[in-house]
């Protein structure tokens, strides 16, 4: 205990400096406790005092020489509109690995040599890594006749040239190409995009540096690059990925808070309390035979083992954040066959009164958005918002964007931008009220969505649902009354505030894209850098959607464009409002 409080005292004098005192107080065999002793960052504060990368543990954080994304010349591209911008990580390599593994410029080198059989590979991985042959060997690939799809077949067999499989070396035609071609078929919010373009075009991502957005990167690549985020390595058992569970890796959490509401919702609890049960759920039924008790997220979503999750979904509502009438004749027959879906289980009026009642919900929830986001708007347009746009670090585009301005639906000088150009959902480098804002629709808004698709009443209102939003509202109502109250007073007496200087540079703030962008690339924005057509530009409705709208338009006598307008003989569903009643 002496020696404890003797460390923890020298931590204290060489954090302010007195490096002389403490030299005769140390001991010079260094202990575990000198380690994890708390000790300030020198180089953080400009303080005297030992370098910050020599393994100590720092308050507050620490501001260490090797610190920083691993950075090298011939950084693994990835295909996309922003690539240029979209850095990435060594680690990266397992979750995207046509791009970043199994190339010859970026495979990590290996210091084995030589071809191998799969035989030769069992023999030396069962005492290198003994938990992947002990799964590969309960694995149907092991037991696949004329020959076993082994090692070889997914890695190949020289050893300087391994390959990290991904969802397209699963899909080739003596393989998986059925399963592979229906996991690519899903449009935006889909399996599919869930890396082209939610990641690479994402501007959340494109933003900021990849050690912040790691997290975002191995969960949407997953996604889409791998089986074997479902398909559990290397049993790849199909029973295992029948299991409700295995979807919750992903689909948690605050702005896709599906397994939460499942979990808690009707299906998720009869699930729960029958799951052990081989008679109430068999998994080793392939998915078109299964008879559950109750409902998988896989038996809904992947109908029949399908492995589209889109195929029969209706209208993408990106989570539940932007208003659409399913009961609208144009989705009509896709929210019959949603409604089909149910029908297992349920009378047909019970699935598409439920399905009203979600949709009333969510035009419910849009309208208490779109009071909060008119509140926010008409500060920046009155030009009273603290910080204004122009006040804040350069956005992801390298311009003032107003971060709630998205897409087209804003524009005009007060907005920042081109016409066209888009602003970007975030929590940072922003006003409160725009954080409150994005969180409002971002957050709660999906939880209603969510909460509501999957019968979970508390998540739809009490779980920061619609009594979220209802906070978020008077939040930033009574933020906003402050604001203009202040800068009455200002004007009243006199005063021309000028921002603090810490709304536009910071140690973080300085890591962001768009810092890199103005200084490098002086006068020019992302768009101008990157004029290619992107994902979104090329796959945003896969063809089958396309066919669909296109056939829908032609029979109701409606073109594109038109939209909220009922054309032609077919029967709005009355017991669903149409938004302009609203």
């Amino acid at each position: 205990m002496h020696k404890f409080l003797r460390l923890t005292l020298a931590s204290a004098l060489i954090g302010c400096g007195t490096l002389g005192v403490v030299t005769g107080l140390m001991t010079k065999e260094v202990k575990a406790v000198e380690i994890i002793t708390h000790w300030v960052p020198h180089e953080v504060y400009g303080q005297i005092g030992e370098p910050d990368n020599n393994g100590k543990v720092f308050f507050s954080g620490l501001g260490a020489k090797y610190m920083g994304y691993p950075k090298h010349e011939n950084a693994p591209p990835y295909p996309g509109k922003y690539s240029k911008f979209w850095r990435t990580l060594p680690a990266y390599r397992y979750y995207i690995p046509d791009y970043t593994y199994n190339r010859d410029e970026v495979r990590p080198s290996n210091p084995i040599k030589g071809t191998f059989t799969l035989e030769q590979c069992v023999g030396c991985h069962s005492v290198m890594t003994p938990g992947i042959v002990r799964d590969y060997k309960k694995s149907a690939h092991s037991k696949a006749e004329p020959s076993p799809t082994g090692c070889d077949s997914c890695h190949g067999n020289n050893h300087q040239k391994l390959s990290m499989p991904s969802s397209k070396a699963c899909g080739t035609s003596e393989c998986h190409e059925t399963q592979y071609s229906e996991q690519g078929q899903g449009g935006i919010g889909s399996h599919a995009s869930c890396s082209s373009f939610a990641q690479v075009e994402c501007a959340w991502s494109i933003e900021r540096p990849p050690g912040d957005t790691a997290g975002c990167t191995f969960c949407h690549t997953s996604a889409e690059e791998r089986c074997s985020t479902c398909h559990q390595r290397h049993q790849f058992s199909p029973a295992v990925a029948r299991h409700s569970e295995q979807c919750k890796t992903c689909h948690w959490g605050k702005d896709h808070r599906d397994w939460e509401a499942y979990d808690i919702g009707l299906h998720g609890v009869v699930y729960q309390v029958n799951k052990w049960d081989p008679k109430q759920f068999d998994w080793t039924k392939k998915l078109a035979d299964a008879d559950y008790v109750g409902p998988t997220c896989q038996y809904c979503h992947m109908r029949g083992g399908h492995h589209n999750v889109q195929r029969f979904s209706t209208v993408y509502t990106s989570m539940g954040m932007s208003m659409a009438d399913r009961g609208a004749p144009i989705w009509k027959e896709k929210r019959d066959r949603w409604a089909s879906v149910c029908d297992d289980c349920h009378s047909p009026r019970f699935a598409k009164e439920n399905l009203q009642a979600l949709d009333e919900a969510c035009k419910d929830a849009s309208l208490k958005y779109r009071e909060t986001f008119k509140v926010a708007e008409d500060l920046v347009k009155d030009g009273v918002a603290d910080p204004m746009p122009k006040d804040l670090a350069p956005d992801w585009s390298g311009q003032h964007v107003w971060s709630l301005k998205i897409g087209a639906y804003h524009d005009g000088e007060a907005y920042g931008g081109k016409t066209g150009e888009s602003g970007e959902f975030r929590m940072s480098n922003c006003s409160d009220i725009e954080r409150l804002c994005f969180e409002s629709v971002g957050y709660f808004q999906t939880y209603i969505m969510k909460g509501m698709a999957h019968g979970s009443w508390n998540d739809a209102t009490y779980s920061d649902g619609s009594f979220g939003m209802d906070r978020w509202l008077v939040n930033v109502k009574q933020d906003a009354s402050q604001a203009r109250r202040l800068v009455a007073l200002e004007k009243k007496v006199g005063i021309t505030w000028v921002p603090e200087s810490f709304w536009k540079t910071g140690e973080w703030l300085d890591q962001l894209t768009g810092p890199y962008i103005v200084k490098n690339h002086p006068g020019k924005t992302i768009f101008d850098l990157c004029p290619d057509p992107g994902w979104l530009d090329t796959h945003h409705a896969p063809a089958e959607e396309i066919e669909y709208i296109n056939r829908k338009l032609k029979e109701l006598g409606m073109k594109a464009g038109e939209h909220g307008v009922h054309h032609g003989e077919a029967e709005h569903d009355k017991g669903a409002r149409s938004q302009s009643e609203h």
